[in-house]
Formats: C-alpha cells, sequence, structure tokens
C-alpha cells in the first residue's frame, strides 16, 4: 500500500528556559522563541529554509547563537546547517542543506534534531526539527551466487531480493527468490530484462500480492515512457485488466543496472487476468470451457500451440499450465478459436453471414484496438504479445495489453493507419493481410461501435499530454544516472529517438501523440 507522507506542519514549538545570575541568586526568564516549522523535507544536495520566531521580537539574539545539532549534541548525519540571518524584527532563517550528490539513489533517512539558542548569557531549550528526505524512485537489489553475465531465458537462478520503496511505498525485507532472463529480441540487447519469482506471495511497491514480477529494461525507449503511457491508457479503458507497473532502479550484485519498469508479470489470477483456474478432471461439459490464456505470438515458444487453421495464426497457451494441458483441454480450445477464426475470415471477406461476436467480446477488441492504434503499435498485425484470455461458459476476451516500447508513437508514422485497412502480405507473416481486426473493421456496425467508443473516450486521451509531463518529472534524475550506464541505444530495431537527449525525445514524444490523436479524432468522425 501508498503510504500517507507526511506534510510538512506549521507548528509553532514554544520553546522556554531559565539562565542563572553571575552570583546564582536570581532566576532570569529568557524570552519564548517559537520555531515556526517543525519537519523540513529535503532533495538530495537541496537547501531549505528553516524560519524561527523569536518573541518578543526584541529578544537579544544573534544569529550566531543558533546551532544544529541531533540529540546527543553531535552535528547531524545528513544536513548541515549553513547559515542563520535575520529577516527582521524576531523573525530568523536558518538554512539546511542535504549533504548527498544530486544524484544520490536512494537510502532512507529521518533526522530528530535540535535548534540550538545561546543569548543573553543563558541558553534557551532545543526547539525540535525533523529532517527527512524526500520520497525516490524505489529501488530493486538482488543478489546470486553466479555473475549477471551467465544468467540466462531458460533456467531459474536461486537469489536473495529486497526493494527499497523509496518513501512512496512499503520496503519488501530481504527474502529469497528466483531470476532468469525474459524477452525475446530485447534479451539479446545489452541491458537485459528479468523475471522475478518470488518465495512467496508479496505485495511489491503498492501492487498486489504474487509470486510472479518482471522487470522491463526499456532499453530501446529513450524515454523510457512508451510502456508507461500504454499501461494508463489501459487501465482508464474498458479491458478487464492492464498490468499495474512502477519504476524502480535496479542494482544487480552490487552494480548499477540502470532505470526499469517493475511490472506484474501476466498471469491467471484474482487480481491479474480473473478467470476460473483449472483444476484435476475440468476435462468435460461447462467446466472445460474455461479458464484459458492465450497469446498470439509469432515466436511460438510454447509447449502447448497450434495455429488456426483459417488464418493460420500462431497461439501459445499461456494457461493452463502445460503440465495441465490434457488432450480434451487442447481440443476444446482449438475447436473454438479456429470456429471464430473461420467465422470472422468469411465474414471479413463477405462470404457470410455468421456473426462472429457469437464467439468473441465486442467490446474489448474495440478498446484494446483503440490502445494499440493511439500507441501507432503494429503488432496486432505480426502477431507479437497479442492476449486473449477466456472464462468458463464465457466468449474470448481481447488483452491484457502488453509491451510498447518498440515503434510505437514515431514521428513517420503519426498520421496514418497502423492496425485498420492494410493488406500487404509478408511471407513470414500471413497475419499481417488477415489479422482479426482489419477483417472486422469491413463492418460498418463495428466501425460504428468504435467511432462511439472513441467519442466517449477521446477526453480523456486527450489528457495524456499533462501525464506525459507529469511522468517525465518523475524520472528525470534516475534518468541521468540510467543514461550514464547505457548511453548507447543499439538494437538494429531504432524509434528513431535514440540520438536525442532525453528531454527532446520526451518533447519528440508528447508532439508525437498530439499529432496522432487529433489525426484520428478527424478521421474516425468521417466513418
Amino acid at each position: 500500500m501508498k503510504k500517507n507522507l507526511r506534510h510538512p506542519l506549521l507548528a509553532l514549538c514554544a520553546l522556554a528556559a531559565t539562565a542563572c545570575s553571575d552570583d546564582k541568586t536570581q532566576t532570569a526568564i529568557l524570552p519564548e522563541t517559537l520555531l515556526s516549522t517543525s519537519e523540513v523535507v529535503l532533495d538530495p544536495a537541496a537547501t531549505k529554509s528553516v524560519r524561527i520566531t523569536v518573541t518578543p521580537d526584541d529578544a537579544d539574539i544573534a544569529p550566531e547563537d543558533f546551532t544544529l545539532t541531533d540529540a546527543a549534541g553531535a552535528a547531524p548525519a545528513h544536513v548541515r546547517m549553513q547559515s542563520v540571518v535575520r529577516s527582521g524584527e524576531g523573525l530568523y532563517e536558518m538554512k539546511i542543506r542535504d549533504l548527498r550528490s544530486a544524484d544520490a539513489v536512494g537510502g532512507k533517512y529521518v533526522e530528530e534534531l535540535q535548534v540550538n539558542c545561546t543569548a543573553a548569557g543563558g541558553r534557551i531549550a532545543p526547539m525540535p526539527l525533523t529532517v527527512r528526505n524526500t520520497p525516490y524512485m524505489p529501488i530493486v537489489r538482488i543478489t546470486t551466487q553466479i555473475p549477471q553475465e551467465q544468467i540466462t531465458k531458460e533456467t531459474w537462478v536461486a537469489a536473495r531480493i529486497s526493494i527499497d520503496g523509496g518513501g512512496a511505498f512499503d520496503d519488501l525485507e530481504e527474502m529469497d527468490t528466483e531470476v532468469k532472463g525474459r524477452g525475446n529480441s530485447t534479451w539479446g540487447w545489452e541491458k537485459k530484462p528479468y523475471a522475478l519469482k518470488l518465495a512467496k506471495k508479496n505485495e511489491v511497491l503498492g501492487m498486489p500480492k504474487h509470486k510472479r514480477w518482471c522487470l522491463i529494461a526499456n532499453y530501446m525507449d529513450r524515454t523510457h515512457l512508451r510502456n508507461r503511457i500504454a499501461y494508463h491508457i489501459g487501465r482508464n479503458s474498458k479491458l478487464a485488466y492492464t498490468v499495474r507497473n512502477e519504476y524502480a532502479e535496479l542494482y544487480f550484485n552490487g552494480a548499477y543496472y540502470g532505470l526499469f519498469l517493475l511490472t506484474e508479470q501476466i498471469k491467471v489470477d484474482e487480481n491479474r487476468v480473473d478467470i476460473v483456474e483449472m483444476e484435476p478432471g475440468d476435462d468435460a461439459g461447462e467446466a472445460l470451457t474455461g479458464g484459458y490464456l492465450l497469446e498470439f505470438d509469432t515466436n511460438y515458444d510454447e509447449d502447448c500451440k497450434f495455429r488456426s487453421q483459417s488464418t493460420y495464426i500462431p497461439v501459445n497457451i499461456k494457461s493452463p499450465d502445460p503440465e495441465e494441458m490434457t488432450a480434451e483441454r487442447l481440443d476444446y480450445i482449438q475447436s473454438y478459436v479456429n470456429t471464430l477464426d473461420a467465422a470472422i475470415a468469411a465474414a471479413g471477406k463477405g462470404q457470410s453471414a455468421t456473426d462472429p461476436f457469437q464467439w468473441l467480446d465486442r467490446e474489448s477488441m474495440i478498446d484494446y484496438w483503440i490502445c494499440f492504434e493511439v500507441m501507432a503499435n503494429h503488432e496486432i498485425l505480426h502477431p507479437k504479445s497479442i492476449y486473449f484470455h477466456k472464462d468458463r461458459g464465457g466468449k474470448l476476451v481481447a488483452g491484457p495489453i502488453w509491451d510498447f516500447d518498440y515503434e510505437t508513437l514515431v514521428a513517420h508514422t503519426q498520421t496514418q493507419w497502423i492496425n485498420y485497412g492494410l493488406f500487404y502480405q509478408y511471407n513470414e507473416f500471413p497475419w499481417y493481410a488477415d489479422n482479426w481486426w482489419n477483417l472486422l473493421m469491413n463492418d460498418a456496425s463495428f466501425r460504428a461501435d468504435i467511432k462511439r467508443r472513441w467519442q466517449e473516450w477521446y477526453p480523456f486521451l486527450k489528457e495524456i499530454p499533462a501525464f506525459i509531463e507529469r511522468e517525465r518529472a518523475a524520472i528525470a534524475a534516475a534518468e541521468r544516472r540510467n543514461f550514464a550506464r547505457w548511453p548507447n541505444i543499439d538494437t538494429g530495431h531504432p524509434n528513431r529517438d535514440e540520438k536525442l537527449s532525453f528531454d527532446e525525445a520526451v518533447d519528440l514524444l508528447a508532439s508525437v501523440y498530439a499529432a496522432r490523436i487529433a489525426w484520428m479524432n478527424e478521421n474516425i468522425a468521417n466513418w
């Protein structure tokens, strides 16, 4: 759960003290001193002022009478008093500075300090002052017994993990986990993504408990924002589920590995893809109808898989697990997809009046298409990382969305359709020509439904540039550290902003997004 961050309190802390005269026979009461701020929150290398009000305003106190110490009288560990200046009658400004460097990574501190004042031959009682550091980017620390370069995609490796929530989220105390590589083309790049399997279910950075998580490198995305934007749009759609995600910086075996997006892994779970998990014996009748999680992907690398008969879709079965996939289950889901596939292919080519939406959820197909089209992501056509799920007794449903770091929101495709009206054919990827959305778009009623949904959703979509600006500011410091670690993007699959600075790339991304939704709005209005 996110913590309730404490706000600075505008509190007046009354302080009084006594001082003895030279003959030690009389007691003088020094003026009451009031501290107008009881808590200060500091950024790395930042300086802030603490206002001190003295009553009466003609009290004989000089700036050099003030000191800042911990409760034991020692100098604070994380901050220093730089100066005190008198700013008016009975008013003083004490400047304190965070001792860390501007690019300091992590490390919570809270110091309970004292503002001390000696004046008029006596000592005023210490004034309490709490100084803490601002929330910072969460930090994931992974330690393994083998070097990082020996980790593979195929084998889970025992590890220890801890997560510093950065002051914004609860920490994950050090625990056992397993780690391995993940991704397809992304695994071959310099900055690598990882899959995590915690020893037990745990909440991570405010996200619901689970064992399985992903560390997405976003190596090819100069802005680090493309996946984050897509998931923000998805979580504000009518799709049943979009992965939760938070930024974090990664240390692997003590070495800094940069800025990552820590995400939920797409799994069947009540807090993720919320469908029935099939149990032993669910091989007949209603029980056989679900649930199933499918991925349409040309990598075609799952143990349980098939290609659809009409449009030759590479279908990977993600759930049930391979050891749970009986012949009856495989036959059922393959037959279901083939029936739907044939209906879409025939209807899209005007060869049949059979309604494909007998087997397919219409609303999810609309929002799924809009998510991909707004982001200008062509992988619906590839297909790659295209997920569907089917609950018991239900239709096939599009989603969740996944993987938006490549060829999305790029300038050269900002004013053209990406997943509509394209009928060119690649031998390697035959589904480019006969993908389901392309075929369904031939139905005027389906386009009309998309138009109605677009008009409903458009006010939210217009606000995404403001979201981009907030995220830019949130990751700016971490991005500088990431760039120092990974200064060159070399993938062979550019987004065409890899040579720009971070701010230039984000500016370009925001302008492409604005141009794209304006163009889409104008064209959809004519449907």
